[in-house]
């Protein structure tokens, strides 16, 4: 039997708790060597990390804030290259994190917090959620299905972004080939994960990820083109966050973060309620992470997206 859950953060009780409950998620980075690279998961420490501007940082990252709990993540893309005029900010994330799981209903407000930073206000940025643009995600659909995240993606607008924003700085859209992903790697490129760790309430980066396309011998099934399997180091919170590629100093989104695949017979549910403990070693055939490629099609969606803003906000 086929497990599937998604990484998705909630906050509970009054404001500012600290308590957090989350869906299982794979979590693979324990401080055990044998694991494997992906425990090189680093935080990210924004304006509050004395010496380092958030400029230097460029994350290109933050928090979906809905109803007044996290949400998941999202990631800042660059659209000058479809609509150069547009006055607004374009982000990056998963469907489901815009939906009540238990309700199966959108939420009303979401706001997006740049870097994660929630106590400043200038670095918080309303979501408009009439003009938004969702994948086939349905709230209803079982997330055991194997065709389950396929369209798990969803195009957010931001009318006015939050202090300091930067294009120049926006993570890049171009197709990324993994079947040269040995010759990328051994020529220094590098492939990280950018999202939310709900435990230290920050931002984090796992480097130096394994990314695999999923075929019919393993966990995904190859059950629909452009789903990716991944290594990278994450927890609750991580859904909608960037698998990134590094290509010379450069950082292109080439994946969204969707959720978990684990094999009941490997991890069987009574042995194993919340699935795989903590330091699991990833495995494309019992444990592993998936995410939905940003490939062609999704940037000629988010094109096709960002004209349709260009030309609403010549009317306003």
């Amino acid at each position: 039997m086929l497990v599937l859950t998604t990484t998705l953060a909630f906050l509970t009780g009054p404001a500012g708790a600290q308590e957090i409950q989350q869906i299982p998620t794979s979590v693979f980075g324990d401080g055990d060597p044998a694991n494997g690279v992906e425990d090189s998961r680093q935080q990210v420490l924004g304006g509050r990390q004395r010496g380092v501007s958030l400029r230097d940082q460029q994350m290109n990252a933050g928090t979906v804030v809905c109803d007044g709990k996290v949400r998941g993540t999202a990631m800042v893309i660059d659209t000058r290259p479809f609509a150069p005029g547009l006055k607004g900010a374009i982000l990056v994330s998963a469907a489901h994190v815009l939906y009540d799981l238990n309700s199966k209903q959108r939420f009303r407000r979401c706001k997006f917090h740049f870097l994660a930073l929630s106590e400043l206000s200038r670095y918080q940025a309303e979501i408009d959620l009439q003009r938004v643009k969702l994948g086939s995600y349905d709230p209803y659909q079982a997330t055991t299905g194997l065709q389950f995240g396929e369209g798990d993606w969803a195009f957010l607008y931001v009318p006015k972004p939050w202090k300091r924003f930067e294009r120049s700085e926006a993570l890049r859209a171009g197709t990324f080939s993994f079947e040269d992903l040995d010759s990328f790697q051994q020529a220094g490129g590098e492939l990280q994960l950018i999202a939310y760790d709900s435990r230290s309430r920050v931002i984090s980066v796992s480097r130096h990820c394994q990314v695999v396309e999923s075929h019919a011998d393993d966990l995904g099934g190859g059950a629909w083109r452009g789903q990716l399997l991944d290594d990278c180091d994450s927890g609750g919170g991580s859904s909608g966050g960037g698998i990134v590629a590094i290509v010379d100093g450069q950082q292109y989104l080439v994946g969204i973060r969707n959720g978990a695949h684990w094999s009941e017979q490997v991890f069987p549910a009574t042995d194993y309620p919340d699935g795989p403990p903590q330091g699991a070693k990833w495995d494309q055939r019992s444990n592993t992470n998936f995410a939905r490629a940003f490939d062609s099609t999704l940037i000629r969606e988010l094109e096709k997206f960002s004209l349709s803003l260009l030309e609403d906000d010549t009317l306003y």
